[in-house]
């Protein structure tokens, strides 16, 4: 059961690691030539934007099929 837990653990890792870096494709990314430029113009627009892909993120059902991987093994390496 052991292994069993370990192998969902590590896979939900890893899958969790694939989403954070799928996600940010969607996401032109944040670098301080962008931010800065976005700042003078609009700073609550460039807030929002970033919102919006935190948001999108924890909406992802790959992100939440990671954290439940992970919150499984930890269960059943409790139980074995």
């Amino acid at each position: 059961m052991q292994t069993v837990s370990d192998y969902l653990f590590m896979a939900s890792l890893l899958t969790l690691i694939l989403s954070f870096v799928g996600g940010g494709g969607r996401y032109n990314g944040v670098s301080a030539y962008t931010t800065d430029l976005h700042m003078q113009q609009d700073p609550g627009k460039e807030f929002k934007r970033q919102d919006n892909a935190v948001k999108r993120y924890f909406k992802s059902k790959l992100f939440w099929i990671a954290v439940a991987g992970i919150v499984i093994s930890v269960i059943l390496s409790e139980i074995g």
